[in-house]
């Protein structure tokens, strides 16, 4: 089961450390990406770099939980 991180006082819940937790691993994503080519195959940059951090923050939340 997932724990409460304590920062400088402050409960940090599960969701907030998957979010905090997910955006370097999505930066490194982007980067991978754009460094492929993938991403002029998009047709809407902004919406696609959304959902990709969606994904990953629910992928982190999964792997938490187990």
């Amino acid at each position: 089961m997932p724990i409460d991180l304590e920062v400088g006082g402050a409960y940090l819940p599960p969701i907030a450390q998957a979010l905090l937790l997910g955006l370097p691993i999505f930066l490194l994503l982007d980067w991978v990406l754009r460094r492929l080519g993938v991403l002029q195959f998009v047709w809407h940059e902004a919406l696609f770099e959304g959902a990709l951090y969606v994904c990953v923050c629910a992928t982190l939340i999964l792997v938490m939980g187990a």
